[in-house]
């Protein structure tokens, strides 16, 4: 993770209080900013992997809206925002304006009816935008992937099972056995990083790869199965569809890209939000996640499957 302690600016006192009540006032009108032709530089405030991704959701509306604003983003993962035309720099030094991205509003309030851009665009003045990712890739990239790929005799699925949030993961036993029942259908491409169980009859490149090296994997699959994770960004990113076990304890709402079979289980419990860092844990057994059959993501995914193939067909 990159260290962003020397690219931060040690405002404090009376200096501070203005510049953040000054800076507010013009980030509040970002049409300012863009006849000007300031530099803004945009927090990645969250830094996992998915919230960079959507960080850049956030530059790429504020770079189509005022095109004359020049972007610096500040992420611990600026290898993910690698070639992406809508960031002018990544991790300059923090310019004098500056633009949190986070939602830490809707985690206190557990809220599960608001997008988690949302507070971040109603602090610029955007009306409705779309809830879109977008990975750039290179060329390079891509036919390093087709290559590591190799030959595939039948469509590529790739899927993940682990999030950092235990309440984001479906039981293994219960992905042991839909792997069984998608093997004979589709080559299994298994991503995600090195806390991924082993599953047999998969072609296993988790814990492998760089994070760039597996949305390139990903970007060669015909559609991806996996929790609320980073790999659920990059796929909408790349254009590959999805189906997201969400299970209840973030709901489509807040992080359901169109497009994507999102399955969710309304709870009393839930949205709970979760966060293991906090020192919280779920106290039902998972119980929204346990709610979701197998059979029911099968269904799901070959529908989706059949969806994709009918589209694609000559």
């Amino acid at each position: 993770m990159t260290d962003l302690a020397p690219l931060l600016r040690r405002d404090t006192g009376l200096a501070a209080a203005v510049r953040w009540h000054v800076n507010d006032w013009f980030t509040r009108r970002p049409w300012l900013l863009h006849w000007l032709g300031a530099r803004l530089t945009v927090f990645d405030a969250f830094g996992a992997p998915g919230d960079t991704l959507l960080t850049a959701i956030v530059c790429r509306h504020l770079h189509e809206r005022h095109p004359r604003i020049r972007i610096n983003c500040l992420t611990p993962n600026p290898e993910l925002l690698l070639h992406d035309p809508n960031i002018e720099t990544l991790n300059a030094r923090e310019s004098w304006f500056c633009l949190w991205h986070w939602y830490l509003g809707l985690v206190e309030k557990k809220d599960g009816c608001v997008n988690v851009l949302r507070p971040t665009f109603d602090h610029l003045g955007f009306g409705p935008c779309a809830y879109r990712a977008k990975v750039f890739l290179s060329d390079l990239e891509i036919a390093g992937a087709r290559a590591r790929l190799g030959a595939t005799a039948k469509p590529v699925l790739a899927f993940n099972t682990r999030s950092k949030e235990a309440v984001k993961n479906w039981p293994v036993e219960s992905w042991n056995d839909l792997l069984e029942r998608l093997r004979a259908e589709f080559d299994l491409m298994h991503l995600g990083d090195a806390t991924e169980p082993h599953f047999a009859g998969v072609r296993r490149f988790a814990g492998l790869l760089s994070l760039r090296e597996s949305m390139a994997l990903l970007a060669c699959a015909r559609l991806h199965v996996g929790p609320d994770s980073f790999l659920m960004h990059a796929a909408n990113g790349l254009d590959v569809p999805s189906v997201i076990i969400f299970g209840g304890s973030r709901t489509p709402a807040n992080l359901g890209y169109d497009g994507n079979v999102n399955l969710f289980v309304e709870m009393p419990c839930g949205p709970c939000w979760i966060h293991a860092s906090r020192g919280e844990r779920c106290e039902h057994d998972l119980a929204c996640l346990k709610k979701i059959s197998v059979e029911e993501v099968h269904a799901e995914t070959m529908k989706l499957w059949r969806k994709i193939a009918a589209e694609t067909s000559p």
